[in-house]
């Protein structure tokens, strides 16, 4: 883990710079330790710098995990209009919508492990 208080890069520049890219976002091991650091869905670190780095690092995991439920829900979602409105074999097979409800159990209930204070 490391101890950085502000971003790596400045905010106006592009992510996508592949004339210049930075090391830690053009390397799988330098965005698995940008993730592990604290990064959030927007892909910046937590930005409130008077909690201790490991609650950066929940609050940041938190942050991920509701979007990504928030993204299986919709999906759950449009499974079920298209249920109610579209022919049997435009329907999502049963196995993929089985598994949104379990990827949304288990961010679920990371968000509830990392919530409550160490």
């Amino acid at each position: 883990m490391t101890n950085r208080k502000t971003p790596p890069f400045p905010i106006d520049d592009r992510i996508n710079d592949d004339a210049n890219p930075a090391d830690e976002l053009s390397t799988f091991q330098g965005c698995l330790r940008r993730i592990r650091d604290g990064e959030g869905s927007d892909g910046m670190l937590w930005p409130e710098e008077n909690l201790s780095e490991g609650r950066r690092q929940s609050l940041a995991r938190i942050d991920r995990a509701a979007v990504a439920i928030l993204t299986a829900v919709e999906m759950l979602h449009a499974a079920s209009r298209c249920e109610s409105v579209a022919t049997p074999k435009r329907h999502l097979d049963e196995g993929v919508v089985e598994g949104l409800f379990f990827a949304c159990r288990e961010l679920a209930e990371l968000v509830c492990r990392e919530v409550r204070p160490s």
